[in-house]
């Protein structure tokens, strides 16, 4: 099976090409796409350089991540930040998840860059196949036929990778793959590590309460 990567950018210079590099030396033909959300950066001229497919989108992860599925040839899919590193087999995994029956979508376990005792703790209960324990940075990655059935995501600022994660469980087998993902741990040195997951925690809990994304997202701009 083939899988498209999708990367949502916005001025993400400092970590593209590492991403990049761990895409590249996937097993298969690679098509890899990069939507940009308005970089101010060399973002897009990096992009360009790998060769990779790019669009220029409005900010907007859940809007920039169906433009890049829409543009998208290949059988499967795979969405990730643009600081994420992928492990060796991630393609060959990706295939062997999806080929399973009544298997619809799947992730992968976190590890971090630089990391902590905390993120060590994060890391390990990421393994966990649960909605509260699966994240977008974990790599969510499902067939494009599926995405369109069910409509896309949600154009929301965040917890777009909640929301669809929601409806694709409804639908059938959510797999959690052992094998780990690398991501940076820069959104937790601002407000640090525990604190970090606090905020987490009270965004998820407010969701699940039925506080809109939309409504979060102007509260917590702050901690961007």
């Amino acid at each position: 099976m083939e899988t498209a990567c999708i990367i949502p950018t916005l001025n993400e210079e400092a970590h593209l090409s590492g991403t990049l590099d761990s895409i590249i030396v996937q097993t298969g033909e690679k098509e890899i796409i990069v939507v940009d959300g308005g970089s101010h950066d060399e973002t897009l001229e990096i992009a360009l350089s790998y060769g990779c497919k790019t669009i220029v989108s409005s900010p907007g992860r859940g809007s920039q991540m169906n433009q890049g599925a829409a543009a998208a040839t290949k059988t499967g899919l795979l969405f990730l930040h643009a600081d994420t590193i992928l492990h060796k087999e991630v393609s060959d995994e990706i295939e062997r998840i999806l080929c399973r029956p009544g298997a619809l979508s799947g992730s992968f376990r976190l590890e971090f860059q630089p990391n902590s005792r905390p993120l060590r703790l994060y890391a390990f209960f990421s393994r966990i196949n649960h909605p509260l324990l699966t994240l977008g940075d974990q790599g969510l990655f499902l067939l494009r036929s599926t995405l369109q059935a069910i409509g896309g995501f949600e154009k929301y600022p965040i917890l777009e990778d909640v929301e669809i994660q929601q409806r694709l469980r409804s639908c059938g087998q959510f797999r959690k793959s052992h094998l780990p993902v690398v991501t940076s741990s820069r959104r937790f040195t601002k407000i640090g590590p525990i604190s970090q997951q606090i905020l987490n925690a009270l965004i998820l809990t407010a969701y699940y309460s039925g506080v809109s994304p939309i409504s979060q997202a102007k509260l917590y701009s702050h901690v961007k």
